[in-house]
């Protein structure tokens, strides 16, 4: 009975940003695609503009729609918030890229402060890892959590640019990749290790030219209190820990993205 409630709820809250989003489009210039959708009013007309613009040259570049929906309905929360945002993608013939639908869109709830972030179609999937839903996430709500919406949306737009760069290059932006160190900078971290490694033994081996290890437990004693009367050595067991190898047939190893039954990869939450 709950999920038939809030089904019916969010097929509501979908109509009602469609009829909110047609009506948009009455008034926007007619030789222009939309890309953004703002019902909350959370943009200055200047700001809309611009952040539209953006993600229009983005998504024409790449073939893969780049939008985002801003709705401040109170009854939209984190549990419909990805049903609402994957039926808003599927009714809406103005979401997406092409006959696959291909794109990313970014939800945000302004009531109760919660956000969806998704990807579809083979390609808007391929791009979008779970890594990268991850990175980008981060990157946004640093200025949602400030309500510096405009900052978060370009954010989001200019990040949206970014992974389509690297996937357009056959090299999505996954849990292999770091941005700020690369490839470089892995193999020079791991020669510095060598050196520090290298420079830390020698130390501690000079200064222990003069120690020799005992043979038997009563060397380690103080013996100048204590008289051993009966000496007897007896080998009881080892301890051995195991620890299980990650084999390329973990799921956290490969990385990529995890798609649901309804073609969507997505990744939400609070700020």
């Amino acid at each position: 009975m709950k999920k038939i409630i809030i089904r019916a709820s969010v097929l509501v809250l979908v109509l009602t940003l469609i009829i909110g989003m047609f009506s948009i489009n009455a008034f926007a210039d007619e030789n222009k695609r939309q890309y953004v959708y703002d019902p909350a009013y959370l943009l200055t007309d200047e700001e809309y503009a611009d952040l539209n613009d953006l993600a229009a040259e983005i998504s024409e570049k790449y073939q893969c729609a780049v939008h985002f929906v801003t709705d401040d309905d109170p009854s939209l929360n984190l549990d419909n918030i990805q049903m609402y945002a994957e039926d808003l993608y599927l009714s809406s013939p103005a979401l997406g890229w092409g006959e696959s639908k291909d794109g990313f869109m970014l939800v945000l709830g302004t009531a109760e402060r919660c956000y969806w972030l998704l990807a579809y179609g083979p390609y808007g999937n391929y791009a979008l890892t779970d890594y990268g839903k991850d990175w980008m996430s981060e990157n946004f709500l640093s200025h949602f959590a400030d309500d510096d919406w405009y900052g978060g949306f370009r954010t989001y737009i200019t990040d949206c640019d970014y992974v389509l760069s690297c996937a357009a290059e056959g090299k999505p932006v996954d849990i292999y990749y770091d941005e700020d160190i690369g490839p470089e900078g892995y193999g020079m971290a791991g020669i510095a290790g060598l050196i520090a490694s290298f420079i830390t033994c020698t130390v501690l081996k000079s200064k222990m030219r003069n120690v020799n290890m005992a043979t038997r437990a009563e060397n380690y004693l103080d013996t100048s209190n204590v008289e051993i009367l009966y000496r007897y050595d007896q080998y009881l067991y080892t301890d051995v820990d195991r620890v299980r190898r990650e084999t390329d047939n973990d799921d956290d190893s490969r990385g990529g993205t995890t798609v649901n039954s309804r073609g969507f990869s997505g990744k939400g939450g609070s700020f």
